[in-house]
C-alpha cells in the first residue's frame, strides 16, 4: 500500500506539471482531463513496468509507449503538437521513472 501511495503522488506531480501549461493556454478540458488520467495511471505503471533495468529510461520508454496512441490521435487535429507531448512526455517520464526508483523498493 505505500509504494502504491508513492506511486500515485508521482503520477499527480506529473499530472499537475502537465497539466499545468493546458490550462494556462485555457485548452479544451476533454485534452486536460485525458492528460491529467494519463499521468495519473503512468505514475502507477512505471514502477511495476521493468523494461529496461535503468530506472528513468524505462521511465521514458513506458511513458512514450502508453502515450503514442494518444499522439496518434492528436496528430489529426494538430501536428505542431507532436514536439510538444513527445518532449513532455519523455521529460516527465523520465521523471517519475527516476523518482520511483528512488522511493519505491
Amino acid at each position: 500500500m505505500h509504494n502504491f501511495l508513492i506511486s500515485l503522488g508521482i503520477g499527480i506531480a506529473c499530472a499537475t506539471i502537465d497539466a499545468g501549461p493546458m490550462i494556462a493556454r485555457k485548452m479544451d478540458p476533454a485534452f486536460i482531463l485525458s492528460a491529467i488520467l494519463t499521468w495519473i495511471a503512468l505514475g502507477i505503471i512505471i514502477p511495476v513496468a521493468a523494461l529496461v533495468p535503468i530506472a528513468w529510461l524505462n521511465g521514458v520508454v513506458v511513458a512514450l509507449l502508453f502515450v503514442a496512441p494518444i499522439i496518434c490521435l492528436v496528430s489529426k487535429l494538430d501536428r505542431q503538437a507532436i514536439p510538444v507531448m513527445l518532449a513532455m512526455t519523455a521529460l516527465l517520464g523520465a521523471g517519475a521513472g527516476f523518482a520511483s526508483g528512488c522511493l519505491i523498493k
